[in-house]
């Protein structure tokens, strides 16, 4: 897969909006991915998916979705396809939830 430069965008309790640039191949790996390189200090796991979105901006074209936090749980939690997909979400599943293997 191609790499695309994103940012993804989150907005706190307060309502105030945070944003980190991330390189990534996929829509969901670049929600986690951007989640774990902004600070913890402006979220909690909880804070996050009680949401309804995170914002992900892909700048190689002009796309912005927005990822429903339900459906990146279903699909963080799902079996990969294949080794190298599966392989991909193990990797994402440390990030997200922060595990040290």
């Amino acid at each position: 897969m191609i790499k695309r430069n994103c940012v993804v965008k989150y907005a706190d309790c307060f309502g105030v909006e945070h944003a980190a640039k991330v390189e990534v191949e996929s829509l969901f790996e670049a929600a986690i991915r951007g989640l774990y390189k902004l600070d913890s200090s402006f979220w909690t796991e909880d804070d996050v998916f009680h949401r309804w979105d995170i914002t992900v901006e892909v700048h190689e074209e002009p796309t912005t979705h927005a990822v429903r936090i339900e459906k990146l749980k279903e699909w963080i939690k799902s079996h990969g396809r294949h080794p190298r997909e599966e392989e991909k979400k193990e990797e994402l599943r440390r990030l997200l939830f922060r595990e040290n293997k």
